[in-house]
């Protein structure tokens, strides 16, 4: 029973379940401005266990946006800082901070825990790991966007309806085309390449903040709107606007993983993969198979795929480091390949944490041991 003291006020509410919501697990990933915003928004609500994910640290311009962060948190880990100021706000909530990349440091053992996933990050990368984390281990996703003027929330209740479409299906093509300015032809992060910041304000980001952990929190059993939608919000005018987000046929991610999702743990990826020859494994990022200098021949990974996480490398390893021949290297990057090329990892780890095969009568994913 919740004690009657703290929430008193939120039991003379008829829509709201204070004990629904301290029952409740969820996850935040970017504990920068709107992830402030939703941390503090779900605190104050009393929700029961809040698993904070950030990599980077609390610089000055944070202070202008981000409640939860004062003067002297500058150079500490954002995720640290916002779990200590959710314990203030209230000791009884269960607040984890994780520090590093979400996708090294999210426990899959615990993802279907959570009563949804928010994410509160500024770039397209995370965005659509998030989202094939959470469409295949079927848990609620909510994403955020806010630019000087406007927040944009969106829902994609996958636990209850792993049909409905997904952030990649919402994606237009100017994404996937912003996206490669980044990478060199090869796949490979460009070093000059300096990203656009979009300015932001705490206006936009206390909207988009308690939209999204509303929109979470009404995501339980029973729930009526059970479809991907969009909110949209323009500060300035105050205009909002409610839009569906169906699933796409030819959404890289619904068009070739199909429900039912069956996940199963394994030791050795390799004899998991036996009787899958002929099927093409999707991987939830891209990996380096393998490289070779068009100019003296140098090279590595033809005979035995290399299996080398792409974002640990980047647009240098296309210069030759026998020859010294300058863009010379050409490199195989995949985030699909085939079963048979993927088994010859033999014993080896595979750089991450899952791989998913699917087909029409459904998906298989394979949870792999392995070290960060």
């Amino acid at each position: 029973m919740i004690p009657n003291d703290r929430y008193q006020r939120h039991s003379l509410i008829d829509w709201f379940s204070q004990d629904d919501v301290r029952g409740a697990r969820i996850g935040v990933v970017g504990a920068g401005a709107v992830g402030n915003e939703v941390l503090k928004c779900l605190a104050l609500l009393g929700v029961g266990a809040l698993d904070i994910f950030d990599l980077d640290r609390v610089e000055v311009h944070n202070l202008t946006r981000s409640v939860l962060f004062r003067e002297s948190d500058i150079g500490r880990n954002k995720a640290e800082c916002a779990a200590e100021r959710v314990r203030e706000l209230d000791p009884s909530i269960a607040v984890t901070a994780h520090v590093g990349d979400f996708f090294r440091v999210l426990d899959f053992d615990r993802l279907q825990d959570y009563a949804a996933i928010i994410c509160c990050v500024d770039n397209f990368e995370a965005r659509i790991r998030l989202n094939l984390i959470c469409k295949l281990w079927r848990v609620n996703f909510i994403n955020t966007g806010v630019d000087s003027r406007n927040a944009v929330v969106d829902t994609f209740p996958f636990a209850l309806n792993p049909e409905a479409g997904c952030y990649e299906c919402a994606l237009p093509p100017s994404v996937y085309q912003r996206l490669s300015q980044r990478y060199s032809c090869g796949g490979l992060k460009r070093i000059a390449f300096v990203e656009k910041r979009i300015p932001t304000t705490v206006i936009t980001a206390s909207l988009a903040g308690s939209l999204a952990a509303s929109r979470a929190l009404r995501l339980g059993p029973g729930a009526p709107d059970q479809n991907a939608g969009r909110i949209f919000v323009d500060s300035i005018t105050g205009s909002s606007t409610r839009t569906e987000l169906p699933q796409r046929a030819d959404c890289p991610v619904c068009s070739q993983l199909k429900a039912p999702v069956r996940i199963a743990r394994v030791d050795r990826l390799q004899a998991a993969l036996e009787n899958l020859a002929d099927a093409e494994v999707t991987l939830p990022e891209p990996l380096i198979l393998s490289f070779k200098c068009k100019s003296c021949g140098r090279g590595d990974g033809h005979d035995t795929p290399l299996f080398w996480r792409a974002s640990d490398h980047d647009s240098r390893l296309t210069d030759c480091a026998g020859c010294g021949a300058e863009g010379a290297v050409d490199i195989e990057i995949k985030d699909r390949i085939p079963a048979q090329t993927l088994a010859l990892i033999g014993d080896r780890p595979l750089p991450l944490p899952f791989v998913a095969t699917g087909s029409e009568t459904g998906t298989r994913v394979f949870v792999l041991r392995w070290e960060s």
